[in-house]
């Protein structure tokens, strides 16, 4: 067994009334803060507004660095508030959410021996010839440590944060009153959909067994897609798992982030796996892996495989919802603005019973999103600036508060991806032939 050991540590508060204090005493900190701020800007004769004076720098990296300490729904509610960064947050907060994707404190010692004891028992340790005390990974909900079994199966171990289940609807009403009453999400924008749909989703991915089935019915999906030696995931080992602990093989790999140092074929060929692979989630299999954390991936340098880890995320489409959001990406690379209109009707993804008064920016959004499947040959993704030009529309809707609309939580959980796939392409400055890729599904 490796020795117990100090690191970057900090409990994860358990109870509700722990866990609201919490964000009481950010609470407290912000109003602080901006008292301190517009005093400084009354001395120099400046007239702040209350709005920059909330969303300061100061302000937003204490919101990002609680809500990472609180893990849980508290940190997946920015998560979730950074998948639509144009239309919910302002842009500073959005960069600052983002780093809640893969920036997580790790439990101390005292808390992982709790948790490993209530779901292995008092010798759990006899299960193993070792166990890593020290985390190779940690997120939102749980940490991933490594084990070898007394089989010689070498294991992923997903140890789920304690409390974080039973917090899940205190979290989220807490998160989204607090940022509501703040002023940095609108009045009117009728949220409750996507709160609701971020209990059913979070409680989901709090069930560590339903996680597991996921794994098994993706590696079933996996079996007929074409390019499915490019692929490697882990097997679930049910054996040892529990609600609160997954047990995985283990995955040899480096961070995706390696693959930036690798030649432009390897670069567009990674790539191209990951858009082919999203298009077959979604229109073959309707069922979609759809977080694109960077940390949910590996690159195995001797084999060349792209590593997928974590299912967690992992959300299944109904059939009418894909078919007619298959209709709109058609309608949308061939431009087709009428017919790319009806399809996102039937989405949902306009406010019912009123006046669209952002249609044609939705439309020219969506038309804009389809470049690459339009262009013939490889689409050189970073040299399109296209993120900059869909963000530069987008503010175009945010700046009009009568405009806003949150649109159907299928719909962004799906942009989630899409979104993050696109920037990963710029981020690794692949050229894709992505006409090529889509054009079996016209």
């Amino acid at each position: 067994m490796d020795e117990l050991f100090d690191q970057n540590t900090k409990a994860v508060p358990t109870s509700r009334i722990s866990r609201l204090s919490k964000l009481g005493v950010l609470a407290s900190k912000v109003a602080g803060n901006m008292l301190v701020d517009g005093g400084k800007e009354l001395m120099q004769g400046k007239s702040p507004a209350i709005r920059d004076l909330l969303i300061s720098e100061k302000n937003l990296k204490q919101l990002a660095d609680k809500l990472a300490t609180m893990r849980g729904a508290a940190m997946k509610a920015g998560q979730l508030l950074s998948m639509d960064a144009g239309s919910l947050v302002p842009p500073d907060m959005a960069v600052l959410l983002e780093r809640l994707r893969a920036d997580a404190v790790t439990m101390p010692a005292v808390q992982l021996l709790d948790v490993l004891e209530k779901n292995w028992g008092d010798e759990w340790q006899d299960q193993f010839q070792r166990f890593s005390f020290k985390p190779i990974a940690a997120a939102s909900i749980g940490q991933v440590h490594k084990g070898l079994a007394l089989d010689n199966r070498e294991l992923a171990i997903k140890i789920q944060y304690p409390g974080v289940r039973e917090s899940i609807d205190s979290d989220l009403d807490n998160v989204f009153g607090l940022l509501r009453f703040s002023g940095l999400i609108p009045k009117d924008l009728d949220l409750t959909p996507l709160v609701d749909e971020a209990r059913r989703q979070l409680k989901l991915e709090a069930d560590y067994r339903h996680e597991g089935q996921q794994l098994r019915n993706y590696a079933a999906n996996m079996a007929t897609f074409s390019r499915r030696e490019e692929l490697m995931f882990p097997a679930y080992h049910e054996d040892l798992s529990t609600d609160q602990i997954l047990c995985m093989s283990y995955m040899q790999g480096q961070s995706i982030e390696k693959l930036a140092y690798a030649s432009q074929e390897e670069r567009n060929r990674v790539m191209s796996l990951m858009m082919e692979l999203f298009f077959a989630e979604f229109l073959d299999y309707r069922c979609v892996q759809t977080d694109p954390n960077l940390a949910n991936f590996l690159y195995n340098l001797e084999s060349k495989q792209l590593v997928l880890l974590d299912f967690g995320a992992t959300r299944e489409f109904e059939p009418s919802f894909v078919d007619n959001y298959q209709k709109a990406l058609h309608a949308a690379t061939v431009e087709d603005r009428t017919a790319l209109a009806s399809a996102l009707d039937k989405l949902g993804f306009f406010a019912q019973g009123k006046e669209v008064k952002n249609l044609d920016v939705v439309l020219d959004i969506f038309i804009l999103a389809t470049e690459p499947l339009r262009f013939k040959g490889n689409y050189d993704f970073s040299g399109s600036q296209l993120a900059e030009k869909i963000r530069d529309k987008g503010l175009s809707i945010s700046s009009d508060p009568d405009a806003w609309h949150s649109p159907p939580p299928d719909i962004l959980f799906l942009h989630r991806k899409m979104a993050g796939l696109y920037l990963m392409a710029t981020r690794f400055n692949a050229s894709i032939d992505m006409n090529r890729l889509v054009s079996r599904y016209w």
